[in-house]
């Protein structure tokens, strides 16, 4: 672990210097941005890594992105199993800055991944396929690892720019005081659909699920390079009928066509949500915006879409 420089908490306070450093930050994906931005305000300059729609599965470095690592101050990431392409910088010991993974801070909820036939292939060598005991990644989507989050932000970013120090706290608790309001609001939108099954097409949102008192019965898509055999959607079918399943989640650019198949008979609906923010400003209110507009998704695949009925057309 100690290749990939964790954070230390520091127990005392530098004293403070003559003027404000001027810090350089890096946040890899735009959840993490958004958190960052929340608590930074006015003060230093913070890039995004990961642009655009691009996923940090696959994203590959450019000679500019190292350039950037290095003269940076701080690299706040979720963790090398889920931004791999930083693994090869984090390995060589050059460069002063500081990385901070977020999914190995203390406190962090984490989820194993869920390891049955319905969520994943039952094949023994397939590498994509998650061991027993495998953590989910995809913590951000807790709002209780959100406001974990933004406290280690607020100190780390107080470590490096004492001088500013009472910003990032005057930031961090109007950040945490937000997260608290903005989950009590969910919670009561989502509250109705509490005995309400769903099926995700990919396994990305047991967080959220976990802390709305949500639940989905499984996956469509158990490889993201590869269709779901006809007999695991003959498997999900019957679920879906079986537990009344009302709405089937898709991620940006899934297509409702194999939904079709799974939820035929059924009258649940389809609809998208976006856990990385892919088509949102990158902002400090993004990561509010995304999970407002994932309920809003979620209550409103409640009833069954004419999309489906579009689609049956097409046949």
């Amino acid at each position: 672990m100690c290749r990939y420089m964790l954070v230390v908490l520091m127990l005392a306070i530098p004293v403070l210097p003559a003027a404000a450093k001027d810090l350089k930050v890096i946040a890899t994906i735009k959840p993490l941005y958004s958190l960052v931005a929340s608590v930074m305000g006015d003060k230093g300059n913070l890039d995004l890594m990961v642009k655009g729609g691009l996923d940090p599965h696959i994203y590959r470095l450019k000679p500019s992105n190292i350039r950037q690592i290095h003269n940076s101050d701080v690299v706040f990431y979720i963790d090398p199993d889920m931004e791999t392409f930083l693994k090869r910088i984090f390995k060589r010991n050059y460069g002063s800055f500081m990385a901070v993974p977020m999914a190995q801070q203390k406190e962090i909820n984490l989820m194993p991944y869920r390891t049955s036939k319905v969520w994943y292939k039952d094949v023994v060598d397939d590498d994509e396929t998650h061991s027993e005991g495998e953590n989910d990644l995809h913590v951000w989507l807790d709002p209780a690892n959100a406001r974990r989050m933004v406290q280690v932000i607020e100190e780390v970013l107080s470590y490096h720019d004492p001088y500013n120090r009472l910003t990032y706290i005057e930031n961090a608790q109007k950040t945490i005081a937000r997260l608290y309001a903005m989950e009590e609001e969910i919670r009561e939108k989502l509250r109705p659909l509490r005995e309400k099954p769903m099926i995700v097409y990919h396994d990305a949102f047991q967080y959220f699920e976990r802390a709305f008192g949500l639940k989905s019965v499984g996956a469509i898509l158990l490889r993201s390079d590869q269709n779901p055999s006809a007999k695991h959607l003959k498997v999900l079918k019957k679920i879906a009928r079986e537990r009344n399943v009302t709405c089937v989640l898709g991620t940006p650019g899934a297509h409702p066509r194999i939904a079709t198949v799974v939820m035929s008979g059924t009258k649940a609906g389809f609809g998208v949500v976006d856990p990385l923010g892919v088509y949102l400003d990158t902002e400090p209110d993004l990561y509010f915006k995304m999970m407002r507009e994932m309920t809003q998704s979620i209550l409103d695949c409640q009833n069954k879409s004419d999309i489906f009925e579009d689609m049956n057309k097409l046949d």
